[in-house]
């Protein structure tokens, strides 16, 4: 017996500001009777090793695990129970909870103020995290993965009840029900990850809550906030819920709350609201979000009133705005400063905001929201006769359920960021819907994902043969704000052909690429590999990657993420091709931020942005207008390769070397008007000099004339054509 107790000592020092310090080896004094020796204030360190439960802890003590110490609960009850104020506990793997969902059994337990739960690991547990009238404490950095149970069978991953002034930071959460707050106000929920469960948070009778920068993703609901005030939910990642309702954020009876800077990415609805606000004198706000590529990108009850609902992007949703019945009115909530990605309307004097208002009227969506079931028959030949009808027979147009008076024609940066990964996801999402910043190429490169209508499912990302488009054009026409920019333009492009458009700034290079993309109104015809660019604009835009001259990136975003997200949106499964990424020559620099980046970095970037999902058409905007010689030169050998695995590319550029060296064909656009199209020789385009006006040009073109060369005066400058073989020359 003497030889027992020397070998299985408890070891404590004195310390006068702390409290003493208690250490519980492996094979010695077992952890309960360490924490019924030690006092408030004291330390217990724990050096590794399996100790097995329950435990409770009285006393406010210090629980420090050393090389992740199991306290395992040998599935009877709650493993470890913390009845003290100002007890903590960290370092730990807490495991093996008991089954009972009337008895709540947990990991980890909380029934007393100010208590930290730190750096533990939950596994295989019913409840996570159970706080019950613990106001003032903090659960942060923790692992919590629920029980291998059927979805209703399984416990909450953290439970907060009754306990204000709660702070849930850096945890990451998967497979369990939902992350509960109920009954308490001034919560703070900061950068978790919550996956794989059913509502990632749900918030019930919580006023004053903050809920920043997570990732809610592949749940059953992102997050549900129901009877509550002043909830802010800022700069979070919600995307991929899936449940029966799939909301990425559900707002019941919700007074005063803000939905801002978040990212809503491919859920089936983006944002419900039901009756919120609830009080005659509050609000609803949901302003700077990015709804992208859900089935649909906000669903409204016929309640809502004085929601603001101002300056987010609405980008390539099923359907952009849906209501839940019958009955909706256009005016009972502020729409204002939206961009949507379906905007067919013009900006003529440039201030970034379209020239007539956003309008969603399409009748086949204002018959589903009256019948929900028809929303099975959405994009298809049946739901594009219905609204071609309501085109043509104004008679049975319907209401407008929404009017947007001043949409913006392009998206912008999302200021929130939510910056944890969820468990087993490749890098950071932090900053990702900022990203969305690229203005017209966001607009473009995002058809819905695979599986949905419309979406390009079976993306190839190799750098082989690739499959390319044919276009048709006739007799194109474009007015923006009274001024005629295109004039009865036709011309055709052959598949694996890459055809320049060539002409004078004003001449309406750009505004024929506009028109391909769909983003300007138009009159003709304009064919995409066999489909009508008018009454198939999703299907066109799915065909096409743009480059656009200005390429507007957000800084403080890797590269890595940057591909990762547009892969995403592009539904491309299995992300981005290694390969890929390696021939545009970004391998290096996937972890580095986008601000750091060359100009040729960022083109290359946008050039593979705009390839994912292997579009059969590429349309360039003066790819190159930015670059030096030596980025000119690198980008110049990238669209050489596209063009010679039979990619489709039209481009527009000034340089006439650009031109000679990737062009088959040239469109000689001018004022308006296609002047002629021909092909390029050997010897490169012709050479044109524009010379300073003299008040005798048209004499000196005349001149030129007879003198065998090809001039014009426009009234303004006199224009001298030199062919190649006077250039070679």
């Amino acid at each position: 017996m003497i030889r027992r107790w020397l070998v299985l000592p408890l070891l404590f020092a004195a310390a006068s500001s702390q409290g003493r310090e208690w250490r519980v080896e492996p094979g010695g004094v077992p952890l309960g009777t360490a924490l019924e020796r030690a006092v408030d204030g004291d330390s217990v360190l724990v050096a590794g090793g399996v100790h097995r439960g329950p435990f409770v802890v009285r006393r406010s003590l210090h629980l420090i695990g050393e090389r992740r110490p199991v306290l395992d609960g040998g599935g009877r009850g709650t493993v470890i129970s913390l009845q003290a104020p100002d007890a903590s506990l960290q370092g730990f793997i807490v495991r093996a909870s008991g089954t009972s969902l009337d008895e709540e059994n947990s990991g980890i337990a909380v029934g007393a103020p100010r208590v930290v739960v730190r750096d533990n690991r939950l596994e295989d547990v019913l409840f996570g995290i159970y706080l019950r009238r613990a106001p003032g404490s903090r659960v942060e950095e923790n692992v919590v993965r629920g029980m291998d149970l059927d979805l209703p069978r399984r416990g909450d991953a953290v439970r907060v009840w009754y306990s204000d002034g709660v702070r849930i930071r850096g945890n990451r959460i998967s497979h369990a029900r939902d992350v509960v707050l109920w009954y308490s106000s001034d919560l703070e929920v900061l950068g978790n990850s919550v996956t794989a469960g059913r509502y990632g948070l749900h918030f019930m009778y919580c006023d004053d809550a903050s809920i920043r920068d997570n990732a809610l993703v592949g749940n059953s609901v992102g997050a549900f906030l129901m009877y509550s005030r002043r909830l802010h939910l800022v700069g979070n990642r919600i995307s991929d819920n899936h449940g029966p309702s799939g909301y990425g954020v559900g707002l019941k009876d919700m007074d005063d709350a803000v939905v801002r800077d978040n990212l809503f990415l491919a859920n089936r609805v983006g944002a419900y609201l039901d009756n919120s606000p609830r009080e005659s004198t509050s609000t609803s706000e949901v302003t700077g979000n990015v709804f992208a590529a859900n089935e649909a990108g906000v669903l409204l009850m016929p309640n809502v009133r004085r929601a603001v609902i101002e300056s987010n992007d609405f980008l390539e949703n099923g359907e952009q705005v849906a209501f839940g019945g019958a009955g909706a009115d256009p005016e009972a909530n502020l729409w204002r400063g939206n961009h949507w990605s379906d905007y067919t309307g013009y900006d003529a004097d440039g201030d970034g905001t379209g020239d007539v208002p956003y309008r969603a009227e399409k009748l086949f969506e204002s018959v589903a929201d009256r019948t929900p079931e028809l929303r099975v028959f959405a994009g298809s030949p049946a739901a594009a006769a219905l609204d071609f009808a309501a085109q043509a027979f104004p008679v049975v147009k319907p209401r407008p359920k929404l009017v947007d008076p001043v949409p913006r024609l392009h998206p912008v940066a999302v200021a929130g960021v939510p910056s944890p990964a969820p468990s087993g996801a490749p890098g950071s999402w932090a900053a990702t819907a900022a990203l969305l910043a690229l203005g017209a190429l966001a607009v473009v490169a995002l058809p819905r994902l695979g599986g949905m209508t419309g979406g390009v499912s079976d993306s190839v990302e190799s750098v082989g043969e690739t499959p390319s488009a044919p276009v048709e054009v006739k007799d194109l026409s474009v007015v923006l704000g009274g001024r005629e920019i295109l004039r009865g333009v036709s011309f055709a492009v052959e598949p694996g052909e890459a055809v320049a458009l060539w002409g004078s700034n004003g001449a309406g290079k750009t505004t024929a690429l506009r028109a391909l993309l769909g983003l300007v109104p138009f009159s003709g015809e304009i064919v995409v590999d066999g489909l009508d660019a008018r009454r198939h604009s999703r299907g066109v835009r799915a065909r096409i990657g743009f480059v656009p001259q200005e390429v507007t990136l957000q800084g403080d975003l890797s590269v890595r993420d940057t591909f990762t997200l547009y892969a995403g949106l592009r539904g491309v499964a299995g992300g981005v091709d290694p390969g890929r990424i390696e021939w545009l020559g970004l391998t290096a620099h996937l972890d580095e931020a986008v601000e750091t980046l060359s100009g040729g970095l960022k083109q290359r970037l946008a050039l593979g942005l705009a390839l994912l999902g292997d579009p059969p058409l590429l349309l360039l905007d003066e790819p190159t207008a930015n670059l030096d010689a030596a980025g000119r030169r690198l980008f110049h050998r990238l669209l050489d390769e596209l063009r010679s695995r039979g990619k489709t590319l039209v481009f527009t550029s000034h340089r006439s070397e650009e031109v000679s060296r990737l062009a088959d064909r040239v469109l000689r656009l001018e004022d308006g008007r296609l002047l002629e199209a021909e092909a390029v020789a050997a010897g490169g385009v012709p050479l044109r000099l524009e010379l300073v006006a003299a008040s005798e040009g048209e004499e000196a073109a005349g001149r030129l004339r007879e003198a065998g060369l090809l001039a014009r005066w426009d009234g303004r400058s006199l224009w001298i054509e030199i062919p190649g073989e006077v250039q070679r020359g």
